[in-house]
C-alpha cells in the first residue's frame, strides 16, 4: 500500500504533465489548405513537401514554422494537406511564406515561384509551376 505522501507526489506529477501537454496544445494549430498546379490540368505524380518558414529576413536563410508533406498520384487538380503550427513560432515571425516542392524520384517536378504568404488565419490555398527542363 503507498502513503498518501506518495500518492499525491505520483498525482502531482501526472498532472503536471497534463497542464504540461495542454499548454503545449494551446499553442498550436492545426492548418490545413489545398495546392493547385498554375497550369491546367492534375498536379502531377510526386511527393509535396510544403514548409511554412519565416521569409522576411533579408539574407538569411528561411527559419522553418512547420512542415508537412503529401502523395500525388497524378489524379487531382488539388492535393489537400494538414500541418500543426506553433503560435509562439508563427507569432514571432516577420514575414511567414511558404515553400512548395513536388519531387518524384529525387527530381524536382513542380515548384512555387512567386511569394505565397500567410497571415495565420484561415485555409491556405497554394500554387505550384512545372519545372521546366
Amino acid at each position: 500500500m503507498t502513503s498518501p505522501t506518495t500518492r499525491r507526489s505520483f498525482l502531482t506529477l501526472i498532472g503536471a504533465g497534463l497542464i504540461a501537454s495542454s499548454a503545449e496544445a494551446g499553442d498550436s494549430f492545426v492548418l490545413s489548405g489545398t495546392v493547385t498546379n498554375v497550369t491546367s490540368g492534375p498536379v502531377p505524380v510526386g511527393r509535396l513537401t510544403i514548409r511554412l518558414e519565416e521569409q522576411g529576413i533579408m539574407d538569411a536563410p528561411a527559419r522553418l514554422i512547420a512542415r508537412t508533406t503529401a502523395i500525388s498520384k497524378g489524379d487531382r487538380h488539388s492535393i489537400r494537406f494538414s500541418m500543426r503550427v506553433k503560435r509562439s513560432a508563427l507569432s514571432r515571425a516577420v514575414d511567414p511564406g511558404f515553400t512548395v516542392r513536388l519531387e518524384r524520384h529525387g527530381r524536382l517536378i513542380a515548384t512555387n515561384t512567386t511569394k505565397q504568404g500567410y497571415s495565420g488565419r484561415g485555409k491556405a490555398s497554394l500554387q505550384i509551376e512545372p519545372i521546366l527542363y
